[in-house]
This record gives C-alpha cells, sequence and structure tokens, in this order.
C-alpha cells in the first residue's frame, strides 16, 4: 500500500500531480497498489491535473483521507477516477479498506498515462 500526503493549503497543478505519479510508478514497479492520499488542508486542484487524474489507472483503489467539507468536496470532483474511490475522515478505516482488496490487486499496471 502507499500513501501520498499532500501538504495543508495545497493547490495542486499538472506539475504537482506528474511528480507524484513519477513516484508512485517508481515505488510500486508497475503494479497497481492501493493508495491513500491525504487531502485534509487543500485548497484545490487546476483543472488540468484533475484531468490527468481522472483518465490515469495508476493504483488499485484509493481511499482519499480528509477532515471536512472542503476535502470531502475535492474527494468528490475525484470519485469519476479509473481506480476505485472512496472518502473518509479516519485514516485507520481508509488503510482498511485499501487494504481489502490488496491481494487480488498486484497485478501489472496499465500503461494509460498521457504525456506533457
Amino acid at each position: 500500500m502507499l500513501v501520498l500526503w499532500w501538504a495543508p493549503g495545497s493547490l495542486l497543478d499538472l506539475a504537482d500531480v506528474m511528480a507524484a505519479y513519477a513516484v508512485i510508478r517508481d515505488v510500486s514497479e508497475g503494479y497497481l497498489l492501493p493508495l491513500v492520499t491525504h487531502l485534509q488542508g487543500m485548497v484545490g486542484i487546476a483543472a488540468d491535473a484533475r484531468s490527468v487524474i481522472l483518465d490515469s489507472f495508476l493504483s488499485s483503489r484509493v481511499a482519499f483521507v480528509g477532515k471536512g467539507p472542503v476535502d470531502q468536496v475535492i474527494a468528490a470532483f475525484l470519485d469519476q477516477a479509473l481506480s476505485e474511490t472512496r472518502y473518509f475522515e479516519s485514516p485507520v478505516a481508509a488503510e482498511a479498506w485499501a487494504r481489502d482488496k490488496a491481494v487480488d490487486d498486484h497485478r501489472p499496471a496499465v500503461p494509460r498515462l498521457p504525456t506533457y
């Protein structure tokens, strides 16, 4: 399982997302692993960054962790991603859900990343 923390106050742009994806690809060694993404305190996601997230398939499932309505709205904007997603306010519950299908999801990743 992978864990990604976005800094409070972040407004993610395309460069942020592409840099995170490069690390995810490197660490996962080509496998689809579950991902827990902490959104707490983010400001938002730029439209082009959101498009990349929605059109890419790097994780088997993504648990978004937040602590309020802004985080919940950000997660809702990403709910149409190719990977299965769910929003949580509890990091423990998010990790448990992300790991739930981890045994079945260790398969090679489908290379669907756009190039910019």
